[in-house]
């Protein structure tokens, strides 16, 4: 299941990575490829960083941070962690929604599945914590 896996994270990103805040998650949940409960994890990102739950809940969440308005996701480098888990190298831009200062973070994104749909989603301020977590070596 895991090559599997990777594919549904690589057509996420490649239909919705533009789009998080203003329809693509309500699509993808529509289409199967994130469960309406799924979590989306910050604990990796900032020091206690929320566990937002229900996939309703991310795009307010996501609009409240000073730049998540204009945010795009592109994905940089997939790793095929296991059956349930996959790793994606992320570049996040966005503009800050005051001062339209352009915004640029490479991080790491860890999703989650279960029966082939994505259950969770942890991000990662440090891309080597995030392998040390998958287990994995760059």
């Amino acid at each position: 299941m895991s090559r599997e896996n990777v594919e549904t994270v690589r057509r996420g990103f490649a239909e919705f990575g533009d789009r998080a805040t203003s329809g693509g998650l309500e699509k993808a949940v529509r289409i199967g490829l994130i469960a309406p409960e799924a979590e989306l994890d910050f604990s990796g990102m900032y020091p206690d960083g929320p566990i937002v739950r229900g996939v309703e809940r991310w795009p307010d969440y996501l609009r409240s941070l000073p730049w998540g308005r204009s945010m795009r996701l592109e994905a940089e480098r997939f790793f095929d962690v296991d059956d349930e888990r996959v790793l994606v190298f992320a570049h996040v831009i966005a503009e800050g929604e005051t001062s339209e200062v352009p915004v640029s973070v490479r991080n790491a994104h860890e999703y989650t599945f279960r029966d082939g749909v994505c259950v969770r989603v942890k991000i990662y301020a440090d891309r080597a914590k995030a392998l040390e977590a998958a287990g994995l070596r760059e």
